[in-house]
């Protein structure tokens, strides 16, 4: 007897059914796929959250989509999400990938994508993870977005649609291969970057390097090293601190935003130096302060 039908049989028949995943969009049941590639929807109202969480074990879960797809975003969902290729044309096979997350509850799904196509390029392919996150892909032949650009373009979509969003941009890649290799990678780094605050809403390869590498930190190691050097340290010199560095040490404009005068805020990171031995002036001290900073949290 097939998995499904025992699921038949102890979930009722009615609660279980089958048929393609890109059909079965009734919001009243959550979908699965098995170890033989079998896709099967439960009704929600069969499952606790126990059940859920044992079917997991053994079956993959497939979260909705909000958006209908053509063929092109269904491979593309298939070889990102679920490592399955397929015979459909893709469309692009060299390019970019820009990862994306909404970090809010109402989302107009239609509306975001029209602004990224709209004041990106309509050749730009969306393909949604589930409602509130997912990838653009970006052909090779189009200019490449910069990150200057995406961020006045997610702080437009802010303002005009109230959608919180971040993003990480991707590598090139070359070939429907290395498109998946880039994109498992990415994913798993946007999501530890992700747990650390910055400036931008915008990560990059580049930006989320200090991030990684605190997260393979042993966690003992780091609190011993905070508890070391900032212990006689209180919350206004590190405040000082944070804002100078995050004004790329620039006094004046520091000092700006803390509302001080130019000559309390030397003060105060003379006192810094003093309590720990960093000087935030000096590169090598500038990025072990902000190594520091960003373990804090």
């Amino acid at each position: 007897m097939t998995d499904i039908h025992k699921l038949k049989n102890i979930l009722g028949r009615d609660n279980v059914i089958q048929q393609n995943h890109e059909k079965g969009k009734d919001e009243d049941f959550l979908w699965y796929r098995t170890q033989e590639g079998e896709e099967l929807g439960i009704r929600r109202s069969a499952l606790t959250s126990d059940n859920e969480q044992l079917l997991s074990l053994f079956l993959t879960p497939l979260a909705s989509r909000p958006m209908d797809e053509d063929q092109t975003q269904s491979a593309w969902y298939e070889l990102l999400y679920n490592d399955r290729t397929s015979d459909k044309n893709y469309r692009i096979e060299k390019g970019r990938l820009l990862h994306f997350q909404i970090n809010s509850e109402d989302v107009e799904h239609e509306l975001f994508v029209e602004a990224f196509q709209n004041m990106l390029s309509p050749d730009i392919i969306p393909v949604w993870r589930d409602r509130y996150s997912g990838v653009f892909i970006e052909p090779s032949d189009l200019p490449s977005v910069t990150e200057k650009q995406l961020d006045e373009l997610i702080h437009t979509i802010e303002s005009d649609f109230y959608m919180k969003t971040t993003m990480f941009i991707g590598s090139p890649f070359s070939s429907l291969q290395e498109a998946k290799k880039c994109f498992d990678k990415e994913e798993a780094f946007y999501e530890v970057v992700s747990e650390y605050p910055q400036r931008s809403q915008i990560y990059t390869l580049t930006s989320a390097l200090p991030a990684l590498l605190l997260h393979q930190a042993k966690r003992d190691d780091l609190t011993y090293v905070q508890d070391q050097v900032l212990k006689e340290v209180d919350t206004e010199l590190l405040n000082t601190v944070k804002v100078l560095l995050e004004c790329d040490l620039n006094y004046s404009l520091a000092a700006k935003k803390l509302f001080i005068h130019r000559n309390s805020l030397q003060y105060r990171i003379e006192k810094f130096s003093d309590l720990t031995g960093l000087d935030p002036k000096t590169f090598m001290d500038a990025v072990t302060c902000h190594l520091l900073f960003l373990s804090l949290n």
